[in-house]
């Protein structure tokens, strides 16, 4: 348990951030490169996450472009 009383953040292996994103691999690799896409974490050697809130803060601001 946390000593801060904080909720672990989920996170988001590249599978499911491509069932939620219509991307392709190559897309989403693109825009992470030029700053348009949430950034993943590297969390272990070889592999990779993305944290699920920064993904739906993501989707929240392409609402607020569109509106």
């Amino acid at each position: 348990m946390n000593d801060n009383n904080q909720t672990p953040r989920k996170m988001l292996n590249l599978k499911q951030v491509l069932e939620i994103v219509p991307f392709s691999r190559a897309t989403l690799y693109r825009e992470m490169d030029e700053g348009r896409f949430p950034k993943a974490r590297e969390i272990a050697p070889r592999r990779i996450a993305w944290y699920a809130d920064d993904v739906t803060a993501w989707q929240t601001g392409l609402d607020r472009q569109a509106a």
